[in-house]
């Protein structure tokens, strides 16, 4: 089985943009993608900050709020850049995460 990034999977868990199409942007408005959809990439659930954290498709650190009931706040997903309060933090949680995407990406099929 051949590795796929995550931005040339297609949606399979039926939003309405992305259904059966492949997501190169997290932040539209009415996007019902969900953190297990296969489009999304490695993903950090980070509980005390109440987001989820991921690499974008060009290796950049975003979040993404936690609304009720399990769902996610598409919205508002935004990079995180020097303007954030968790910048810092988000440096070593980024180079985790990439570290964490290599060693994934380098396991046999």
């Amino acid at each position: 089985m051949t590795h796929t990034p995550p931005w040339r999977r297609v949606c399979d868990c039926r939003c309405i943009l992305h259904h059966r199409q492949p997501r190169t942007t997290y932040n539209e408005s009415g996007c019902a993608c969900t953190i297990t959809c296969a489009t999304q990439p490695i993903t950090l659930l980070t509980n005390q900050w109440g987001r989820a954290l991921f690499l974008d498709q060009s290796g950049d650190l975003w979040q993404v709020p936690a609304m009720a009931n399990g769902t996610w706040d598409w919205d508002r997903a935004t990079e995180i850049d020097t303007q954030a309060d968790v910048y810092s933090i988000g440096l070593v949680i980024d180079h985790l995460l990439r570290q964490a995407a290599n060693i994934l990406d380098a396991l046999p099929d």
